[in-house]
């Protein structure tokens, strides 16, 4: 489920930075990045403030099984990755606004 909700967050980048010119490709990592990144932080996010046993112990694997089991710590790893698509997103926009003045400046002196 992960890799469909990916590509397609990837794919809605790449066509914004294919309508303003720029590399897509380029944009695509920056879209993949940017929502491991921000999924990593949300991991890490959780597991400092939300987690109360320590973390190296006997039943490691039980203790991961527990954490995956409770959907609003999920839930919030994924809104915080969800954050880093919206980040990469809105630096496309910016472009795309900086992309139209340019055009109709161009437009005004010729």
């Amino acid at each position: 489920m992960d890799i469909i909700i990916f590509i397609f967050l990837c794919y809605q980048n790449y066509i914004r930075a294919k309508r303003i010119g720029q590399n897509p490709t380029k944009w695509v990592f920056f879209t993949l990045g940017a929502l491991f990144l921000g999924m990593t932080l949300g991991t890490l996010f959780v597991y400092a403030l939300l987690y109360k046993k320590p973390l190296l112990t006997i039943d490691d694997y039980n203790a991961f099984v527990v954490f995956c089991t409770q959907p609003y710590r999920m839930l919030l790893i994924y809104g915080i990755g969800f954050g880093g698509y919206l980040w990469i997103r809105t630096r496309l926009e910016k472009l795309m606004q900086l992309a139209a003045k340019q055009s109709d400046e161009e437009d005004e002196t010729a």
